[in-house]
């Protein structure tokens, strides 16, 4: 085959369009670049309009609770003891016979009259058919004539102005006297039941500062060597032992001594 029969696969005006559209998409890029990096196509925000001011009532709402109240400065002033009422005094309804009066049956009195030599009663009295007892306690009752500190239920003799710490060293005295009967175990097998029950000794106990049992004598005995034995015995075994603490207000008030009596009262017999 000879070079004269060959053809081309393009043709020249092929070729040359195709090299100027793509010149032309070239351009265009280069264009587009440019325009970008001006300052032209840069997207701006828009001004906000400035806020305006709008009046509007407004309505206070109390709150449910209660407000404090505007104070001086007056103290309090505590209310007054309460005071006893004086009791009313009821006179029973009566008539008084009269020198005036009708003799006729029908002007006799209805009431019960009057003896003789009682006092009548005031005009604004109040009174009754039938009054049961004369009122003797028509007043307040009178102030204790015992001054100083003190309950008006007290007694003569006692030394605590403080009820509350008078009771509680009743009630801790009786736990400690508690504690002692609880760790004594009544000699049941070797007394006789009856017998037993009529027993009692009383010991006197030393307490340290540490609340524990540090010695102990007995002041009383029963009287029965089986008894005692047993008491002593108890009181050897119980001796170095912590005593229950007192309550935290009133730590103070474990004394130095303590007498503990140790009875046969209370054991049932079989």
């Amino acid at each position: 085959m000879s070079a004269a029969t060959l053809e081309p696969a393009f043709k020249g005006r092929e070729v040359a369009l195709a090299v100027v559209l793509s010149c032309l998409v070239e351009g265009l890029l280069v264009l587009f670049w440019v325009y970008a990096g001006t300052g032209s196509a840069q997207v701006r925000a828009e001004a906000l309009a400035a806020p305006t001011e709008v009046p509007i009532s407004v309505k206070p709402v109390m709150d449910e609770l209660p407000l404090l109240k505007l104070g001086g400065k007056k103290k309090a002033k505590l209310p007054d003891m309460w005071k006893k009422q004086a009791a009313v005094q009821r006179f029973e309804e009566s008539s008084a016979p009269s020198a005036k009066a009708n003799k006729s049956p029908d002007a006799i009195p209805t009431s019960k009259l009057a003896a003789a030599d009682a006092a009548a009663p005031p005009p604004d009295a109040e009174t009754a058919k039938e009054v049961d007892q004369v009122l003797t306690d028509a007043a307040p009752e009178a102030a204790p004539t015992v001054e100083g500190e003190g309950t008006a239920d007290g007694v003569k003799e006692g030394t605590e102005a403080d009820p509350l710490k008078a009771r509680a060293v009743s009630a801790y005295r009786a736990k400690v006297i508690a504690w002692f009967n609880a760790r004594f175990q009544q000699p049941v097998a070797e007394v006789p039941c009856e017998e037993l029950k009529k027993l009692r000794a009383t010991v006197a106990v030393n307490i340290g500062g540490d609340r524990s049992v540090s010695g102990y004598a007995m002041t009383r005995p029963s009287g029965n060597t089986t008894y005692d034995t047993r008491v002593r015995a108890t009181m050897d075994r119980l001796r170095g032992e912590e005593l229950p603490p007192p309550p935290p207000l009133y730590p103070d008030i474990l004394n130095s001594s303590e007498v503990v009596t140790f009875s046969g009262q209370g054991v049932k017999c079989e």
